[in-house]
């Protein structure tokens, strides 16, 4: 991947490339070219316990879930308990969104530090994780760093991103910064 900066965003070379062959970025190629937004992304994300999914249902329409989202090994993942609506969405259907609780309504979650008003938003495709290890890998972790157990029969999917969008008042003006895999880095301000 080869990345050139002029002085209004990031532009990504090969993000045509990456469209015409339906590949998305992990959250580490986001990280990795875009630090600064995907630290506030996983910030916001990571303050409270849950966020709103996005899944399509059977007949096309839109279904809004909670998930819990989580960090690991350079992924953005979650998970899905057994015969979850959610779950079966995403095996039918991988795209995907996820949005932070809204500021007006977030409740942090303990030791989580306050983000203030922002909101953040991930759109991608999930990819239901089938390897052994990688599930037994990421239960342990989750063991020793949220203190939860999955069921037996549970569904892990990890989100490749087509675009991430942070949200946020500064000075009484909106602030919309978004990264995504066709156009890069954008952010503008409205009053």
């Amino acid at each position: 991947m080869r990345w050139s900066a002029d002085s209004s965003r990031v532009v990504c070379r090969w993000a045509a490339v990456v469209n015409q062959t339906g590949l998305m970025a992990s959250f580490a190629d986001v990280e990795n070219v875009e630090p600064d937004l995907a630290d506030r992304v996983r910030a916001i994300l990571s303050s409270t316990t849950n966020a709103v999914l996005g899944t399509i249902r059977r007949d096309g329409s839109p279904r809004l879930s909670g998930a819990d989202p989580y960090f690991h090994d350079g992924q953005l993942c979650i998970w899905s308990m057994p015969r979850a609506r959610k779950g079966q969405d995403l095996r039918r259907d991988p795209r995907v969104a996820v949005h932070s609780i809204p500021w007006d309504s977030r409740r942090l979650r303990d030791g989580a530090a306050d983000v203030g008003q922002a909101d953040a938003k991930v759109s991608g495709t999930a990819a239901l994780v089938s390897d052994a290890g990688a599930l037994s890998a990421f239960r342990v972790w989750l063991r020793s760093e949220r203190g939860v157990e999955q069921p037996e029969d549970w569904d892990l999917f990890t989100i490749d991103i087509d675009a991430l969008t942070v949200i946020s008042v500064d000075n009484g003006q909106l602030v919309v910064e978004r990264w995504s895999t066709a156009e890069g880095r954008q952010s503008m301000r409205r009053a």
